[in-house]
């Protein structure tokens, strides 16, 4: 049994007079067959997925892929499958059919800017990423997989934001699959920094997640502005300085952010502290730090200068 869609990938603004150079589109057209392929193989479905090109159409430059797959070994597994080794959800999971409770790839990338490497492995089998201003999203471990896997990556930026590039009268590139009732993703200028970024990282594949917590440590901020909305911050603990931290107290970062409290390098804070380290197959080590509770702020007072008068006065 096989399940089949129909997928509209679409360059916007070409000028069907003109058209395309084979050379130069044939290239993207086998970057997608790959990228689909690959998300599908890194998501260990068991199917093998045929991909076809009908015909092209006016306008736009527009071609309309077949996808087709084919379940392999364990039919009965396959039919069962309620997580399902669906063409449908592996567009999803890469971020290019947008589907609710999905961010996907695309969707990832773009929250993170490109910076997907500050993660935290849940005990729910997901996964939590951090942007730069300290927020976070909450991802399938499907989902993360996809993003940490360099065959994704290679294939990613080359058939969504490298046509861009190759075709300068392109103004998006756009995804989408030809039935009722489903939305078009598109990928413009705007997204060419982040997908950059994405393209250009050092991923972690097989991560191993360590997390260690230490109650009430006494850190200082190091120099610098902290009004609560910033990327990460750097802070000082004895004599090191830990980066990046995230502040993830609401509370804390309110009052930073309305002025009420005003970091000085010489204030001290007792925080609870993560250190969230993760390890890849090729023993590379990072580590992200939280504070996830400010349990005091002690701000710094400049010692009061006697003067010979005062000791005069005292006497």
């Amino acid at each position: 049994m096989a399940s089949r869609v129909d997928l509209i990938y679409k360059l916007e603004n070409v000028d069907a007079e003109d058209g395309i150079d084979v050379f130069e589109i044939a290239p993207i057209l086998m970057q997608f067959g790959e990228l689909v392929r690959n998300a599908n193989n890194v998501l260990g479905f068991e199917q093998k997925i045929d991909i076809k090109v009908k015909p092209f159409k006016e306008g736009s430059w527009i071609t309309e892929f077949i996808l087709q797959n084919t379940p392999m070994q364990n039919l009965i597994n396959y039919l069962q499958s309620k997580q399902g080794q669906e063409l449908i959800l592996i567009l999803s999971l890469l971020g290019l059919n947008i589907k609710d409770g999905i961010k996907g790839v695309a969707g990832i990338i773009r929250f993170t800017k490109g910076l997907v490497s500050n993660f935290k492995i849940n005990k729910n089998n997901t996964v939590t990423y951090y942007n730069e201003k300290g927020e976070k999203i909450e991802v399938s471990m499907e989902e993360h997989k996809l993003v940490q896997s360099p065959l994704i990556q290679n294939n990613y930026y080359n058939c969504t934001i490298a046509p861009l590039e190759k075709f300068p009268n392109t103004t998006a590139v756009s995804f989408k699959i030809n039935k009722e009732d489903t939305h078009e993703q598109k990928f413009t200028y705007a997204d060419k920094e982040a997908f950059e970024e994405y393209a250009a990282s050092e991923l972690f594949e097989d991560v191993e997640d360590n997390v260690t917590t230490m109650n009430g440590v006494f850190v200082k901020p190091k120099r610098g502005s902290y009004s609560g909305t910033e990327k990460s911050y750097s802070f000082v603990i004895g004599e090191n300085v830990i980066w990046p931290v995230t502040i993830e107290d609401e509370d804390f970062l309110k009052s930073l952010q309305s002025g009420d409290i005003r970091l000085y390098s010489e204030d001290v804070l007792k925080v609870d502290l993560e250190i969230r380290q993760t390890k890849d197959s090729n023993n590379r080590v990072r580590a992200n730090y939280a504070i996830t509770k400010v349990n005091e702020y002690i701000k710094y007072e400049k010692p009061k200068q006697i003067s010979f008068d005062d000791v005069i006065k005292d006497d």
